[in-house]
């Protein structure tokens, strides 16, 4: 099963930590910086896919990939925009611009589900 995960920061690493329990998950990296924190733990071995973080860059990814979940992770961190004022904002309205295009089910991850 294909999980396209986007963001490698201190949340998507731990949502990897959670889908490396079942080996038939193979997930897909996204994340616009080069060692994301998941990369420089260990927790997974490379970036999939380093790109910038909109909905068209992310809409081809999926299509080209097919898989049957797609996780947004939401802290800043995570999205590589620390220094972006309301980035809440932002991670909303892609998340739910994603949802609306996609055929396939689309889940933000925040901090506080952690």
């Amino acid at each position: 099963m294909k999980i396209v995960v986007i963001g490698a920061g201190r949340v998507g690493a731990r949502v990897l930590l959670q889908l490396k329990k079942n080996p038939s998950i193979e997930p897909i990296l996204v994340d616009p910086r080069d060692e994301p924190y998941a990369i420089q733990r260990g927790i997974a071995p490379a970036i999939h896919y380093k790109v910038e973080l909109s909905s068209i860059e992310l809409g081809m990814i999926i299509a080209k990939e097919l898989p049957e979940l797609v996780l947004v992770t939401t802290s800043p961190e995570d999205l590589g925009k620390e220094s972006v004022s309301g980035l809440d904002i932002y991670v909303e309205s892609l998340g739910r611009e994603l949802e609306s295009v996609l055929r396939v089910p689309v889940i933000g991850v925040s901090r506080s589900y952690l």
